[in-house]
């Protein structure tokens, strides 16, 4: 069951527009997918960044199938005119090669070293709806909540009740640094931005293998609220000398 994050290279004035880019990515979901609009979890995830003369869009596949009827079409916008809020030149669209374009599967998400630590990078404004407001700190709880829920609903697996208790009871941070930032979705808001460190205590290599999976499944499902806007687009980080990564 592939995953996959496709990037738009975009020529523009400006950054894309979060309810423009949303609404162009509906626009093309209504031709091939249209059931997904009634569905609860999204099995997609959006984004955007870059710098003057070096903009960019993002859509990354949480299902196979959804991945297979719409990267024709995305690809096939390479060299046309988009408008995200305001218009852009898709000057090429990849699939590798970009900070936030690659391919993987479900099954690769947990062939990777185990730990008992998860460093965590949340690269746009991130969020949580509870209790009816927008909350803006990246607790564990929530973090591995978002996304145990986007990894079951998707992926052909679940996590056994005991691994699931130890990830959201447990894990607790060792480090965090970074602030809030402002959030354009249909009502003023803030999200954390920044690094954080999970870590679980006295992990068994299972309830290990399972955060360092959810980790990785991070880059391609997003955290929290609005991922569906470009809000928390979030991947692993190697260490505290890592140089930051282009948003």
């Amino acid at each position: 069951m592939v995953l996959a994050a496709l990037v738009l290279l975009l020529e523009g004035e400006a950054s894309p527009e979060p309810l423009g880019l949303r609404g162009f990515f509906y626009g093309l979901l209504a031709e091939v997918a249209p059931e997904l609009h009634d569905q609860g979890e999204n099995p997609f995830a959006l984004g955007f960044g870059g710098r003057e003369g070096a903009f960019w869009a993002r859509v990354s596949f949480l299902r196979e199938d959804l991945y297979a009827r719409l990267a024709p079409r995305v690809f096939a916008l390479e060299g046309k005119e988009v408008h995200l809020g305001r218009p852009f030149r898709v000057r090429g669209v990849v699939q590798e090669g970009h900070p936030w374009a690659g391919i993987s599967t479900y099954a690769r998400l947990f062939q990777g070293p185990p730990g008992p630590d998860l460093p965590l990078r949340f690269h746009s404004p991130t969020f949580f709806r509870r209790k009816g407001i927008h909350y803006p700190l990246p607790e564990p709880r929530l973090v591995l909540d978002s996304l145990l829920r986007r990894l079951e609903a998707f992926g052909p697996l679940r996590a056994p009740l005991e691994v699931r208790e130890a990830l959201l009871e447990r894990t607790t941070v060792r480090t965090l640094s970074g602030r809030t930032q402002r959030a354009r979705t249909e009502v003023d808001t803030v999200g954390f931005v920044g690094r954080v460190v999970y870590h679980l205590p006295k992990a068994t290599e299972e309830e290990a293998l399972w955060l360092s999976a959810l980790g990785r499944f991070a880059f391609f499902s997003g955290v929290g609220a609005k991922t569906s806007l470009g809000y928390g687009r979030a991947k692993t980080f190697a260490g505290e000398a890592e140089p930051p990564t282009p948003s």
